[in-house]
C-alpha cells in the first residue's frame, strides 16, 4: 500500500485513483453493514419490548379479573404494617387492670442515674406502680429512702423497711409486689400471665427456686421475686414483728434467703414458676448466660436450681419474666426488640384463646384447676345474663 502511495506522488494517477476507490468502496460497505446489523438489532429489540408489554399486560388484566372475584391479597390479623393495623392488646389491657403490679427496685445513691433511671425509662414503665428504694433521696426517680447503708451486706435491711412501707402505703393499690434489683430486666405483660392464675389472697409467692438444703429452698433476689397480697401482710404484720420468727433487728444477712425464711415460717409458699414445659421464668442471669450452650459446663447455678435447669434454646420459657445482670445499654436494645421489633411475614405469638398461664408440670396434681380470663369472662356474661332476667321479671311483677 505505501508503495502504491508513493508512486502516485511522483505522478501514477491510474493507480491513485484505483485506490482512492478501492478505500472508499471498504468505507462504504462497512458502513451498509452496521447499518444493517443495527438496524436488525433495533428491530429485534423492539420487537422483545412490544412482547414484554403484550405480557404484562395480558397479566394485569388477569390479575385485575381476580381481584373482581377475590381480594387478591387479603393478610390475616395481626400480619399488616403497624401503620395499617394497630396489634391487639386486648388481653394485656385486661390484665394490667385486673392484675395490679407494683414494682419497687433495690438500688443505692451511687447507681441513681448509672442504672436505676434507665429501668424507669424501659421495664419499669410498664408496671401499675414503680418505687425505688435508696439510702438517699432522689425527685428524678423518685426514690423511697430509708437509713441503712448502700452496700450489699445491708439488702436485707432495705428489704425490711420497704416491705413495711409498701404494706402501710399501698397495700390496697396492688394485687402483686414484685421486687427486683437496679440490673434486673423484667417483662410486666408476662409476669400478669402468669399471676392472673393464681389468687391474690392466697399465702404465695413466686421467683427462680433455688435449693439451699434438703429441706428449704429461696428465691433468687437477683432474678426478682413476687408477693402475693397476703403473702406481703404476713410479712409485714407477723414475721417482722416477732423476733422469733424473723431477724428483726438485723439489716445485714443475705437478703433472699432471709426472707425466704420469715415467709416460711408464716406459712407463705414458694410456688412453681414454670411453665407448661418446665422451662424456667425467673433467670438469675443474663439471656447470654442462659441462651448460649457451652458456654459454661459448670456452675452454681445448674448445681444448686431446684428443678432441672437446660442451656441453650431450651433453657427459658416463651414467657419468660426476668433476667439479672443487665447493662443499661442491653436494657434498651431488649426493650426495643421486645416491643418495638416486628417480624414481617410472621404471625404474633398466640396463647390459648387468651387463658391465664397454665400450670407447670405436676405429677402430684397439687396444682390449682385452670381457670382462665377467658372461662372467667363466660360465666360473668351468664350470671349477667341471668341477673337481667331476674330484674325484668320483678318489673312484671
Amino acid at each position: 500500500m505505501f508503495g502504491l502511495l508513493r508512486s502516485t506522488r511522483y505522478g501514477s494517477r491510474p493507480l491513485c485513483s484505483a485506490v482512492i476507490s478501492l478505500l472508499v468502496g471498504v468505507c462504504i460497505g462497512l458502513f451498509v453493514t452496521i447499518s444493517i446489523v443495527d438496524t436488525s438489532k433495533t428491530n429485534n429489540f423492539e420487537k422483545a419490548k412490544k412482547s414484554y408489554h403484550g405480557a404484562m399486560a395480558r397479566l394485569a388484566e388477569k390479575v385485575h379479573q381476580l381481584q373482581q372475584v377475590q381480594p387478591f391479597i387479603d393478610f390475616p390479623k395481626g400480619l399488616k404494617d403497624s401503620a395499617e393495623n394497630t396489634p391487639d392488646n386486648s388481653v394485656s389491657e385486661h390484665l394490667y387492670e385486673n392484675v395490679r403490679l407494683l414494682c419497687w427496685i433495690l438500688t443505692g445513691a451511687k447507681n441513681h442515674q448509672k442504672k436505676a433511671i434507665h429501668v424507669k425509662a424501659t421495664w419499669g414503665k410498664r408496671c401499675n406502680i414503680l418505687l425505688f428504694v435508696s439510702s438517699k433521696e432522689d425527685s428524678s426517680l423518685p426514690t423511697i429512702a430509708f437509713r441503712v447503708p448502700d452496700t450489699k451486706t445491708h439488702l436485707w435491711g432495705k428489704t425490711k423497711e420497704a416491705f413495711k412501707f409498701i404494706y402501710n402505703n399501698y397495700s390496697d393499690k396492688a394485687d402483686w409486689f414484685f421486687k427486683a434489683d437496679d440490673d434486673t430486666f423484667a417483662i410486666p405483660e408476662n409476669a400478669r400471665y402468669l399471676l392472673s392464675r393464681y389468687n391474690t389472697s392466697e399465702p404465695i409467692y413466686f421467683g427462680a427456686k433455688i435449693k439451699r438444703s434438703q429441706s428449704n429452698s429461696f428465691a433468687s433476689g437477683g432474678a426478682g421475686y413476687i408477693l402475693s397480697k397476703e403473702a406481703l401482710r404476713r410479712f409485714a404484720t407477723i414475721a417482722l414483728k416477732n423476733q422469733s420468727i424473723c431477724d428483726v433487728k438485723a439489716t445485714e444477712g443475705k437478703e433472699d434467703i432471709n426472707i425466704a425464711s420469715c415467709l416460711n415460717k408464716v406459712g407463705v409458699t414458694l410456688k412453681d414458676s414454670r411453665d407448661e414445659k418446665g422451662k424456667e421464668r425467673f433467670l438469675p442471669f443474663s439471656p447470654a448466660f442462659h441462651t448460649v450452650p457451652g458456654t459454661i459446663s459448670d456452675h452454681w447455678y445448674y448445681r444448686n436450681i431446684y428443678y432441672k435447669a437446660h442451656k441453650g434454646a431450651e433453657c427459658c420459657s416463651d414467657t419468660v419474666i426476668s433476667f439479672h445482670y443487665v447493662s443499661p445499654n442491653e436494657m434498651y436494645i431488649y426493650n426495643y426488640l421486645l416491643y418495638q421489633v416486628r417480624i414481617h411475614g410472621t404471625s404474633p405469638s398466640i396463647f390459648p384463646e387468651h387463658w391465664t398461664a397454665p400450670p407447670p408440670p405436676d405429677p402430684e396434681g397439687k396444682e390449682p384447676p385452670w381457670i382462665g380470663i377467658r372461662a372467667e369472662r363466660i360465666k360473668a356474661k351468664e350470671l349477667e345474663k341471668k341477673n337481667t332476667k331476674k330484674t325484668s321479671l320483678m318489673k312484671d311483677i
